[in-house]
């Protein structure tokens, strides 16, 4: 009896031509996008992960996760479960555990049915491994040293991983990388975490077009934007106010603090109820207020003073001379003595304690 050992090739009919199982037809046209493949179901599913749907929501109350895709979320369902980790290992002396039914199988074909080509050479040790890297790994039980150590002679440091070897192999060269770019400073560095040191304490970030002193580099980047002539800015959309800003978070804040008056920021002081709608200004009020952290100054009384004077109440809170002090805006509200030096000050003043 004789058998015929051949394989058949499976065939696709789209539009009436043939199509080989090499082939795939169905091609994905999003911009930019080059995938294709085999079956139409599998291009609609791709599709999904083009757009902001997710159609595909955790049915378990109170859980509101949601994914592209339904293998996604019958992965997800398994958290639901009793065991979080149904797919055991059934190799005896194993107990690995795995949530997906693929991890398990590319577990066993890596750990359990590979030839263990990688053995350990530590007398007494008969461990062996599928990969080069488990060994590495083992070897740090034996050399008390991360799995990567630095060959370079005289030098007994060593990494977790192979990425951070080579970036430390930089120090072993004998001209350094970075140097720093300040105006008069010929440092140089061999990593690029010193000169960023370097520049952090031995350089003050000051803008050259206005003398201003920023707090960091960082800070000073952000300021440069406002010098710019041609940088883009944000108005709010809200009706009659005509305020820009650099930024659309900037817009944002704007709008939820003098717009909506929302106060999300409240004093954690015991008897204080005030609340703020920027952090910093909440900080500045427990710093200035409860903290007593900055120094006060009251001008004395002189004679006039003295005689035939009657306190306020702001007089109190604020010391002697708040009539006298520049404030010749006054607040419009019947009954209110609090006056101010900038129209800006007045405003603030009105939305924040007259609201209606």
């Amino acid at each position: 009896m004789t058998t015929n050992n051949y394989k058949t090739e499976k065939v696709l009919v789209v539009n009436g031509e043939v199509i080989t199982n090499t082939e795939r037809p169905w091609k994905c046209t999003y911009e930019e996008c080059n995938k294709s493949f085999k079956v139409r179901s599998k291009l609609e599913r791709h599709r999904i992960s083009h757009t902001e749907l997710r159609p595909f929501k955790c049915p378990v109350p109170n859980c509101e996760k949601t994914y592209k895709r339904l293998d996604h979320l019958q992965i997800h369902t398994v958290v639901h479960g009793q065991d979080p980790k149904p797919f055991k290992c059934e190799i005896e002396g194993c107990k690995s555990s795995f949530s997906i039914k693929h991890h398990l199988r590319r577990h066993k074909k890596e750990i359990h049915e590979l030839d263990r080509m990688y053995k350990c050479h530590v007398e007494e040790c008969g461990s062996a491994f599928t990969q080069d890297y488990l060994l590495r790994k083992h070897m740090t039980i034996h050399t008390k040293k991360k799995p990567y150590p630095c060959d370079d002679e005289g030098c007994e440091k060593s990494f977790s991983s192979s990425t951070k070897l080579r970036m430390h192999k930089r120090v072993h060269f004998d001209q350094n990388r970075w140097r720093c770019a300040f105006q008069g400073c010929e440092q140089e560095f061999s990593k690029i975490n010193e000169l960023h040191t370097h520049i952090r304490n031995d350089h003050e970030a000051i803008c050259e077009l206005c003398n201003k002193k920023l707090k960091d580099m960082k800070s000073l980047r952000r300021h440069m934007i406002t010098h710019n002539p041609d940088r883009i800015l944000f108005p709010c959309d809200w009706k009659d106010c005509e305020k820009h800003y650099y930024s659309k978070k900037a817009v944002y804040a704007h709008i939820r603090a003098v717009h909506q008056n929302d106060r999300r920021f409240d004093c954690h002081i015991p008897g204080c109820g005030m609340s703020f709608a920027y952090k910093k200004v909440m900080d500045n009020h427990i710093k200035n207020i409860h903290e007593h952290s900055r120094s006060c100054k009251v001008r004395k009384l002189n004679k006039d003073d003295k005689i035939n004077r009657n306190v306020t109440e702001i007089e109190h809170l604020t010391g002697f001379g708040y009539y006298n002090s520049g404030r010749n805006i006054s607040c419009m509200v019947e009954g209110c003595e609090f006056m101010f030096k900038r129209q800006y000050d007045l405003d603030r003043h009105v939305k924040s304690k007259h609201p209606n």
